[in-house]
């Protein structure tokens, strides 16, 4: 491929340390260090998202932007919630738990519902239409909640949670630690060998 006079002369421009006088057609292009304040407050006030999908699972991870005094703008990702796609798109449930309060025993867990199994043996405890409901995570963290009943059977309870109060970060981070460990596979970095060509 041959350059013409013109691209040589532009590009050798390009590398050169002492700048001439500038003109339209000697533009140079400014960068400022620190964000604009509109633009830094949309940033840090945003509420995003960033999507992966490892198999047929969604991590949806909450990104926040935060600015330093300096004016450098830094992601933080905090745990994700974890939807399974496979059949019905929900959050993914560990059923794997010892979890205990003073009523119940809970089977199951997600992001969006619970199931519980009173624990007087015998007795299926009816809820309220919404009821409230404290335990703590495997991993010492404290979770409240306000949740719904959506069946009642011999089984136990399902309900969705209507609200978290405390906890909600914990809960989430807890369960996709779980969702790492039983999908371990999933999560190991390969390295791509590549072969020359």
């Amino acid at each position: 491929m041959d350059l013409s006079k013109e691209e040589l002369d532009f590009i050798s421009q390009l590398f050169t340390s002492e700048q001439t006088s500038l003109s339209p057609s000697n533009a140079m292009l400014t960068l400022q260090a620190n964000i604009p304040t509109g633009i830094a407050q949309l940033l840090t006030q945003s509420q995003l998202t960033l999507l992966a999908e490892v198999a047929h699972y969604q991590l949806w991870f909450p990104l926040q932007l935060k600015i330093n005094s300096s004016g450098e703008l830094t992601p933080i990702l905090t745990a994700p919630e974890v939807i399974d796609t496979q059949g019905t798109q929900r959050s993914w449930r560990w059923q794997q738990l010892n979890i205990q309060n003073q009523d119940f025993s809970i089977e199951s867990i997600s992001s969006t519902g619970i199931f519980l199994k009173p624990n007087a043996a015998g007795k299926v405890k009816t809820l309220a239409k919404i009821h409230h409901l404290e335990f703590t995570l495997p991993n010492k963290q404290q979770v409240a909640m306000d949740i719904e009943p959506v069946r009642q059977n011999r089984q136990g309870i399902a309900a969705k949670i209507i609200h978290i109060q405390q906890g909600k970060e914990q809960l989430r981070a807890y369960l996709f630690e779980q969702h790492k460990r039983q999908f371990a596979n999933l999560y190991q970095h390969q390295l791509l060998a590549t072969s020359p060509s």
